[in-house]
């Protein structure tokens, strides 16, 4: 199996992961199953990654309602990325200029580069939504476009989300760990692509 392969299932898998999990006993497993076949094969490419998503299902399954409160409803982590580098706007003009509206407009932006649309229920920065793109795209690693979305919409929001889930001391700081580290394994074997003339903007429509 190749390695664009490789990346794209663990792609898949880590976001599969970040979602609310399953209530039912049989989803679980079989979710614990495809996951450790996937972990198998990463190993293959890079055992440090393998190993901190190991650690993540090795631990004690979250109960829907505590995946709820940590991550949803008034949650103590949220799940969008801009959240942890941007200030919320108080009011609704200041949210259409704000920065982190813009941040989402580029996002947006680059999704619809790919013939991507996000699903309407969900903002752009919503973080399993970023890794399924990252899953979805991993054959167009050669496109500059793609580059400027891992190297400045996502490696740069990351820690402020991490020093949060450490604070939290929640499970779910493997589970980040391991995106980044795979994110940054494709940077260093994958060169960038030459920097695009284009602004992303110029792809919104």
């Amino acid at each position: 199996m190749n390695g664009n392969q490789i990346l794209q299932d663990v792609y898949e898998l880590i976001a599969e992961l970040w979602c609310c999990p399953s209530g039912e006993d049989t989803e679980k497993e079989k979710i614990r199953q495809e996951a450790e076949q996937v972990i198998k094969r990463l190993e293959s490419i890079d055992n440090e990654s393998a190993a901190l998503l190991s650690k993540f299902l090795s631990g004690k399954d979250i109960a829907e309602e505590d995946y709820i409160d940590l991550f949803e409803l008034d949650p103590q982590c949220a799940l969008y990325l801009g959240s942890h580098s941007y200030e919320e706007p108080t009011t609704c003009a200041t949210a259409a200029v704000s920065d982190r509206n813009e941040y989402m407009i580029e996002l947006g932006g680059i999704y619809n580069h790919f013939g991507r649309k996000t699903n309407g229920t969900e903002l752009p920065d919503y973080l399993p939504l970023m890794v399924s793109f990252l899953s979805l795209t991993t054959e167009s690693k050669d496109d500059p476009v793609r580059d400027k979305f891992i190297t400045e919409f996502i490696l740069p929001f990351l820690p402020p989300m991490r020093l949060r889930l450490a604070e939290l001391k929640t499970p779910y700081l493997y589970l980040l760990d391991a995106l980044e580290k795979v994110i940054n394994l494709e940077v260093i074997t994958q060169p960038l692509s030459k920097p695009t003339e284009h602004k992303v903007e110029s792809y919104v429509g």
